[in-house]
This record gives structure tokens, C-alpha cells and sequence, in this order.
């Protein structure tokens, strides 16, 4: 044996060694390496949570994880339905916060809207013309989390190359790539950036006080020191500090530095939360709109027709700004009637449709939600500190399964 590279245990609470197959799929870390299994743990089943973010979807999610954890005797199976359990009630819980239940809006309805006196849920998936600054302003939290993320990693990152090297590793090889990415985030949300015009303006809206996060939070200021020479451009501080972290990289590993804009591209990655979170959302309306129908009000929402649809002769018959008044809500235009407001073979179609477009969601939820926030994790995350190539701790001897000792 080697001793310079003993063998590991993972040592994770009851709760969280689920998540160790997923380290191992990976590779095992080594004995000196930071095990990442907690932070797994606690953002793995976020992520997936927030791209489904369905009630009904996470109780089935739930519901197979439980069968996997006790139908089976194979740890690896067990392991994954643990998994999958937890990647479940996240799903649930965003599911409550978005008000939906197998994509229909019931939960904001009948529960945020008629029990708690809410407007709407609390957050919104942003799939209707009314909601696109819930759209959008996703895209930009995908930012944020994608900032907070990598930040996570380069810190873990610098502790290791403390622990293991020097203080001069630790610089070269981490401390520089997080210069780069928060000066250059903090100058692309800064005033220097707002007030040129480059960027659209739901960037620095989402998190004011008008907008669908209301943080109070406009953009970070300026801090101009200078105009550049020979550019004409403001040198701001996040900027420098960018400019700070490009120049120690390159001065302790010229190589990495032709990568230098990783700090741009790996944050806009995160930006797939938001992408699937539509996509899937996309996926469930289409397969409600087709079985129930969907009527549009005057002000851009869409509503299902679970409890019937607005006569669609004379909602087609309405002129140019007269609307329809309908359970409560001024109709502009019907999206498509609904199949289970036909006739009856109209309805037995639309029965296939709804049972099979849902398997088919929830069947992608895995393969896309899934496979997009294990990428997070293994690319991104693991990328910037992980190494593995740890050994499994075997003890002399075994378990007996089959056999008995004679003693």
C-alpha cells in the first residue's frame, strides 16, 4: 500500500450519503481532498427542483425514489432513490411556490389566491406574455446563483492549494480567477454598464424595488478612477480588480490565461436553470392547452378551462378592444378550446393526450432537469477545485451473505 495515498471512508449524515453515489460516478475524493457530497446535497436537488417546480410532479418524483430505496437491496439503487426522494420534495416545494400541479395554475388559485389573499404565488414561471418579467428576471437570478456557485468552488479551491501547497498556489491558481469573476460581475452590474446602454434594461430591474425580487437593488456604483488611455473608457474599480486578476493568472500560469473569459462563459451556463424551467413549463401548458383549452384576458394572462371555456363563437366575434367577461376575467381570445370540451371521441383523444404528454414531461424532467443540473455540478463546480482518484477503505476480511464461519 501506498501511504501517501491511504484509503477513504465518506463520512456524510444519514440524509446526505445518498449523494455519495454521485461523487462516485464522478471519481472518489482522495484523502487530503474536500469531500463535496453536503454541497451536492444542498444544491443538486435545487436546481432540479427549480427547473420542474411542480406538485404533482415531485409527489411522483417522491413516489419513485421510495420504491427505488425499498424495492431493492443494491446499495447504488438505494442510494439513488434517495436521491431522487429529496430531488422530489424540492420539486414539491418550488411546485407551491409557483401555485401549479401538473402544470395547471390550481395551487395560486384556490390556495395563494382564495385562502392567503396573495395576488398571485409568490414567484411565477413566466411562461404568459403577463408574467415575461418573471421570464426574464430568472435569467438574471440564474446569474446570480451561477456568481454565488463558482465563488463556492474557487474558495474551496484556495483552501485546498493552502492546505496542500502555499499561499502562492492558492493566488495563482484560485484567488486570481475569483478577482476576475467579481470584478467583472460587479462592473457588469454596475452603474458604468446600466448607464451606457449595453445591456437591456430588465438586467438591472429584476432585483428594484419594482421589480418581481424587490431587493431595493439598482445596479452597484460606478467608482470611476480614471479614463483609460487610448480607449477613452472609464477604468472603474471592479474593473481593475479584473484587470488585477487577469494579470497574477498570467503571471503564475500563462497557459490558463488565454481562458481568462471562463469567468463570463461559466456563469452564463447557469443561465440553462431558467431555459429548462420554461421549456418544461412549455412542455406541461402545451399538454393542458390541448386537453382543457386556454383563454387569454385582457391583460395578457392565461387562464385553463378546467371549470369550462368562454363560448369561442362569440369571443371570435369580439371587436377590436371588447372583451368577454368570464369566471371573473375579461376574455380577449381563446388559445385553442380544449378537447374535453368536445364530443366524445374528442375527449378520449384528449384523455390519451393528457396521461401521455405528462409521462412524457415528467419521463424528460430526468433526462433534461436532471442531466442540466448534473453538468452544473460536474463541469462547473467540480472543474474548478475536484480532482479525485481517491481508494475505497477495504478491511481485512468481509460480511458473510451465503456462508457462516466455522469457529
Amino acid at each position: 500500500m501506498d501511504d501517501d495515498d491511504p484509503p477513504i471512508i465518506q463520512s456524510n449524515p444519514g440524509v446526505v450519503k445518498p449523494f455519495e453515489v454521485l461523487i462516485e460516478a464522478v471519481n472518489r475524493p482522495k484523502y487530503d481532498e474536500f469531500d463535496p457530497t453536503v454541497i451536492l446535497f444542498l444544491t443538486f436537488p435545487a436546481f432540479f427542483g427549480f427547473m420542474i417546480g411542480d406538485l404533482g410532479y415531485g409527489l411522483i418524483y417522491m413516489g419513485i425514489g421510495y420504491y427505488l430505496y425499498s424495492a431493492f437491496d443494491s446499495p447504488g439503487f438505494q442510494s439513488m432513490g434517495g436521491v431522487t426522494i429529496i430531488a422530489g420534495i424540492f420539486t414539491a416545494v418550488f411546485g407551491i411556490l409557483y401555485g401549479e400541479i401538473f402544470g395547471l395554475h390550481l395551487i395560486a388559485t384556490y390556495f395563494w389566491e382564495g385562502t392567503v389573499g396573495l395576488a398571485h404565488a409568490p414567484i411565477e414561471k413566466g411562461l404568459s406574455p403577463a408574467g415575461v418579467e418573471w421570464a426574464t428576471g430568472w435569467l438574471v437570478v440564474s446569474v446570480v446563483v451561477g456568481i454565488l456557485h463558482l465563488n463556492m468552488a474557487w474558495i474551496i479551491g484556495f483552501v485546498e492549494d493552502l492546505q496542500m501547497h502555499d499561499i502562492k498556489h492558492a493566488i495563482y491558481e484560485n484567488g486570481s480567477w475569483l478577482l476576475m469573476m467579481n470584478g467583472l460581475w460587479v462592473w457588469i452590474f454596475s452603474d458604468a454598464i446600466k448607464n451606457a446602454g449595453v445591456l437591456p434594461a430588465f438586467v438591472y430591474e429584476t432585483f428594484s424595488s419594482e421589480g418581481v425580487i424587490p431587493l431595493g437593488f439598482n445596479g452597484f456604483p460606478a467608482m470611476e478612477l480614471f479614463t483609460i488611455p487610448g480607449i477613452g473608457g472609464q477604468m472603474t474599480v471592479p474593473l481593475l480588480i479584473f484587470v488585477i486578476g487577469f494579470v497574477v493568472l498570467a503571471y503564475g500560469e500563462l497557459v490558463e490565461a488565454i481562458e481568462f473569459l471562463n469567468v463570463l462563459v461559466n456563469v452564463l451556463s447557469y443561465t440553462r436553470l431558467a431555459a429548462v424551467l420554461l421549456a418544461k413549463a412549455g412542455m406541461a401548458f402545451t399538454v393542458n392547452l390541448l386537453f382543457f383549452g386556454v383563454y387569454v384576458d385582457s391583460k395578457g394572462g392565461w387562464h385553463f378551462g378546467v371549470g369550462g371555456m368562454p363560448d369561442v363563437g362569440a369571443v371570435a366575434a369580439l371587436g377590436s378592444g371588447e372583451t368577454l367577461s368570464y369566471h371573473g376575467y375579461e376574455v380577449t381570445n381563446t388559445l385553442f378550446p380544449g378537447l374535453v370540451h368536445g364530443e366524445a371521441a374528442s375527449i378520449l383523444v384528449g384523455i390519451l393526450v393528457l396521461v401521455l404528454g405528462h409521462i412524457l414531461v415528467l419521463a424528460l424532467g430526468v433526462t433534461s432537469a436532471g442531466l442540466q443540473a448534473v453538468r452544473l455540478e460536474y463541469v462547473e463546480f467540480f472543474g474548478k477545485f475536484f480532482e479525485g482518484g481517491g481508494r475505497a477503505y477495504t478491511p481485512f476480511g468481509h460480511e458473510r451473505t451465503h456462508t457462516t464461519s466455522d469457529e
